[in-house]
Parts: structure tokens; C-alpha cells; sequence
């Protein structure tokens, strides 16, 4: 994704601003500047073109709420989503957010840097779609029959604008689902009714069209028993619910389906100069070869590729 978020950090704790801009830094679409306080933020602000602000409260020379005021008196200005964060969630701030009508505030010591970049992704997201901008969204099913369960993911899924959330109650009416709609990810649990996410596993990895869509199975308790049947079914997602807060479920959900954008398929016929020129080029790095049963299909991959890139040579035969 090219770079096309420009944010500005305002913070006088220097730890505190190089933490942040690191983290928002390994963001792919995001350009990050720093302010040493809200004058110096401010006049960076007046100086350039920021897409958002992130702000602390306390800071020499203009405190985080007096750099939002003074934002309010421009009318550009006004218009650029503005976080302000405070360290230890004093009521006389919550309070003053309330008073100014700041729409993003954020408890530094509740929130996590990882969490904090989502949230930011999610507001600049909503920006865009209120300004009409096209949001390329993915669509997810999520395959769980308890109720709870499937709405926590469902609300938590569906806060992030880039991302379409369907649900089924069971395997059965997953699999019902996906055979009569496209999706880009299926996130089902396993002990279900009707059928279970095991089962859905194998019932979709045998649809031509549909084997290619990533499957993660997430497991309440990680039972041992369910762990040794997801490695011995080829299951490549593979969760436990305690271990993994829905916040971290979700950024490895993104992780899923960016990396989906790079991997590369090259198909070439059977016997033919390519494959051979292709095989030969490899013979000498690292790399797994594999013929089907029949003999007809030889898949190449590179097990030194620069993750998360993926690339698969198949050969395809004319008279299958």
C-alpha cells in the first residue's frame, strides 16, 4: 500500500513520542512527524497538511486542550480527526473532553500502542468513507453457534470500515453460506452442531472454487486433542480464544488477508521449456517440490520468501 496518511505526534515526554511514532511508523500507509508541544505543534499543523493529530494533555507552552481550541478556529483545520490521550484518565480531563467536544480520547495506561494504531487506522478510515472516498472492504463469515461468542467478534470485526462481517450459527449454515456467497476470510469455531468447524474445513477445501479461501479455527480451551487434529488436517490458522484478546485476533485477521495480496501464481504447462527453466532456476535456493497423486500437478515453493510473499509455480496439464 502506498503511503498516504501523514500524522503528527504532539508530546513533550520524549520516551512517551518515540514509542508512538515508532509504532505508527511500521504502518505501511502512514507517515509519521513529531511536535514537542502544542506550539510547536500547532505551528507545524498551520506549516503542513496532516491527515490526524495525536496529542497528549499536559505539555509547556500549549496544553493539548488549548492546541484543540485553537485548531477550532480555522475552518480547515477543524476538520482534521484529533486524538487527545491522557496519561492516567484524570475526571477533570474526561470532563474537559466532554465540555470541548473532542470525539477521540484515549487512557494511555489502558490502551496498548498496538491497540491505539488500530484505532487510529479506523478513524482515518471513516474519514475517508465520509468523504465519499472508496473503502475497499473485505468480506468475513463467522462460523459460531454461540451466540455470545459470535456477537463479541462480530461487533469487534465490524468496528474496523475495511472489513464486511457476515455470521452463521453452525457449520451447516456456514457451509450453506459460503457455497452461495464470496468471501475473503472464514472464522469458525470448532464444536458445533449440525457440523464442526473441522468439518466445514474439509467440506470447503474440496470446493474448486472455494479451497483457496483462508480458514482460521479457533479452539475455546485448546484442547490437546484439538490442536493434533488441526496439524494432522493441514489446518494453517490455527487459535486459541483465551490466549488471543479480540484485538489481537483481528490484526492477525488484516495480516491474513493482506499477505492474500502477495502471493503470486504462474501456471505452466506440463513438460514445457518454462517449467524446466523455472525448476532449474531454484535448484540451487531453498525450496519444497511436490507432485500430486496423479503425477500431473508439481507445486514449487520458496521457503526463503520474504514474508508474509508466497509464490507457487503449478503445472497445469492440457489433457486433464
Amino acid at each position: 500500500m502506498e503511503i498516504k496518511y501523514k500524522i503528527l505526534i504532539v508530546e513533550d515526554d520524549p520516551l512517551i513520542r518515540l514509542i508512538y511514532a515508532e509504532r505508527l511508523a511500521m504502518n505501511d500507509y502512514m507517515t509519521v512527524e513529531t511536535a514537542e508541544d502544542g506550539l510547536d505543534g500547532l505551528n507545524k499543523i498551520k506549516a503542513n497538511n496532516y491527515d490526524l493529530i495525536f496529542s497528549g494533555i499536559q505539555m509547556p507552552n500549549k496544553t493539548g486542550f488549548e492546541l484543540f481550541q485553537e485548531l477550532q478556529l480555522d475552518e480547515n483545520l477543524a476538520k482534521i480527526p484529533f486524538i487527545i490521550f491522557s496519561h492516567l484518565g484524570r475526571l477533570e480531563d474526561i470532563q474537559k473532553v466532554r465540555d470541548l467536544g473532542i470525539k477521540h480520547f484515549i487512557i494511555r495506561g489502558e490502551t496498548t500502542p498496538n491497540e491505539i494504531s488500530d484505532k487510529i487506522k479506523d478513524i482515518l478510515y471513516k474519514s475517508d468513507h465520509a468523504q465519499g472516498e472508496p473503502v475497499n472492504r473485505r468480506k468475513i463469515l463467522i462460523v459460531e453457534d454461540s451466540v455470545d461468542i459470535r456477537s463479541m467478534y462480530v461487533d469487534r470485526f465490524g468496528q474496523d470500515p475495511s472489513l464486511l462481517i457476515e455470521e452463521a450459527e453452525d457449520g451447516l449454515d456456514g457451509l450453506n453460506k459460503i457455497k452461495a456467497n464470496n468471501y475473503d476470510l472464514i472464522f469458525s469455531g470448532i464444536q458445533m452442531p449440525n457440523k464442526t468447524g473441522f468439518e466445514l474445513f474439509q467440506e470447503v477445501t474440496k470446493l474448486s472454487d472455494k479451497k483457496h479461501i483462508p480458514i482460521i479455527l479457533f479452539s475455546h480451551l485448546g484442547r490437546t486433542q484439538d490442536i493434533e487434529m488441526a496439524r494432522q488436517m493441514g489446518v494453517k490458522y490455527f487459535l486459541i480464544r483465551g490466549s488471543n484478546t479480540p484485538n489481537e485476533i483481528l490484526s492477525q485477521i488484516l495480516d491474513i488477508l493482506n499477505a492474500k495480496d502477495k502471493t503470486f501464481r504462474l501456471i505452466i504447462q506440463k513438460d514445457s521449456p518454462d517449467y524446466t527453466k523455472f525448476i532449474e532456476g531454484f535448484l540451487y535456493k531453498e525450496h519444497t517440490e511436490s507432485d500430486s497423486e496423479d503425477g500431473i500437478q508439481v507445486k514449487v515453493t520458496l521457503r526463503k520468501a520474504v514474508k508474509p510473499y508466497t509464490f507457487f509455480i503449478e503445472l497445469d496439464d492440457e489433457d486433464k
